[in-house]
């Protein structure tokens, strides 16, 4: 329908062009045909002024004619350069379009004087040389008005894509949870900065069925809408193929899934955790992001490393994961994260790194505000404003 509406108005649009042409055709013939016999004795009267809207718009219809008979052809074929060809068609237009209204005039007796052949080879010249003027400038015109119609439609394509996308990042932002969620025995915070308008990376919250929490944060390879259509996908799969499996295991079944339905080179580096709220104990199964930190009640910070295989999923068929289990005291926190941060290039174009992130990571969580959004600022101030990756970061506190 929206195609059919769109041809309708481009039809609308041309018809205007081509009347507006032809009116303006037809008051230059006019002007021409008395500039022609301004040193005559006829009568500036009806009579001639007839005469020459005729020549005008008899010059307006032979220029069309031979333009979209000949010059189209030419032009689809790139024959010769548009120019050119314009130029030789509406001369040739011009002379001919005088002519025909020439001898229409004198066969209904519009005009009783006859032409010397001095007349017309003044007539032939003029409407020559103006057929070509005219003609180019129709022809620049109808050039520059496609070209402002090609960049208005490309404007509004643009717009609609913004649009699309701002409508995308709005629908993947309520797919995340909350950033902050809290429970009996544990409070997490979560942050989620996209680098364009839809992420590649997610972090997941979920209530398993043995009563323990599964976490989740991962990053997708690649960037934008298939990115984010991956993620919703993984996102959603991940609570199903976790409930009764460790978090090697989990990996191990989203591992195969994955291998089966992504492309050769796409992949998913996910970080799965099951935490048990009473207990404080906390398992752990990396598949390709950087490790958690645990940062201590006494303001130290440690690395949580997962043995074995890290590959990411997807990657290769038949992976066996290992995971790590750890118990945390009351106050204890581990920080998830995405390569997005430590990776963030700084002003010398250089990745900030993990030492630097360590210290980053330190300092944010030994102040009284919310310690992500410090870190997420302190990375800022250290990296370039403009984000290359998405920063994608979850904290577990155990209370």
């Amino acid at each position: 329908m929206a195609s059919v509406v769109q041809a309708v108005g481009v039809g609308r649009l041309n018809r205007v062009k081509d009347a507006r042409e032809a009116v303006l055709s037809t008051l230059l013939g006019v002007g021409v045909v008395f500039l022609m016999f301004v040193q005559r004795s006829q009568p500036f009267g009806w009579r001639l002024a007839t005469y020459g809207a005729l020549t005008g718009f008899s010059i307006y219809i032979c220029c069309r004619t031979l333009h979209r008979l000949v010059a189209e052809p030419i032009y689809r074929r790139e024959i010769l350069p548009r120019p050119l060809v314009a130029g030789i068609l509406y001369c040739f237009g011009g002379a001919l379009g005088w002519s025909v209204a020439t001898l229409v005039a004198q066969l209904t007796r519009l005009i009783h004087f006859t032409f010397e052949r001095r007349d017309v080879l003044i007539a032939l010249a003029i409407t020559g040389g103006l057929g070509i003027v005219f003609g180019l400038a129709f022809y620049s015109f109808g050039f520059l008005e496609s070209r402002l119609r090609e960049s208005v439609e490309r404007l509004k394509e643009a717009e609609f894509a913004e649009k699309e996308l701002e409508l995308a990042r709005d629908i993947q932002s309520r797919l995340l949870p909350p950033a902050i969620v809290e429970g009996e025995g544990f409070r997490i915070c979560a942050r989620n900065l996209p680098a364009r308008f839809v992420a590649g990376d997610f972090y997941d919250v979920f209530h398993l069925a043995d009563g323990n929490l599964g976490l989740v944060i991962a990053d997708v390879s690649g960037k934008g809408i298939g990115a984010s259509l991956i993620m919703a996908s993984v996102k959603a799969v991940v609570p199903l193929v976790a409930g009764g499996r460790s978090a090697a295991d989990t990996l191990m079944q989203l591992n195969q899934k994955l291998f089966h339905e992504l492309a050769p080179r796409e992949f998913v580096a996910l970080c799965f955790a099951r935490f048990d709220a009473a207990r404080g104990t906390l398992e752990i199964a990396n598949a390709g992001l950087p490790d958690p930190y645990r940062l201590g009640t006494n303001g130290g910070s440690e690395s949580l490393s997962t043995p074995g295989c890290r590959l990411p999923l997807g990657a290769r068929a038949d992976v066996a994961y290992e995971s790590i289990r750890v118990t945390l005291d009351r106050g204890e926190r581990v920080l998830f994260l995405t390569d997005g941060l430590p990776e963030a290039p700084t002003a010398a174009g250089e990745p900030l790194g993990y030492e630097a992130l360590s210290r980053l990571i330190v300092s944010a969580a030994a102040g009284p505000e919310d310690p992500l959004e410090r870190l997420f600022d302190s990375v800022r101030s250290a990296t370039s404003e403009a984000l290359e990756d998405d920063w994608t970061a979850l904290l577990l506190e155990r209370r």
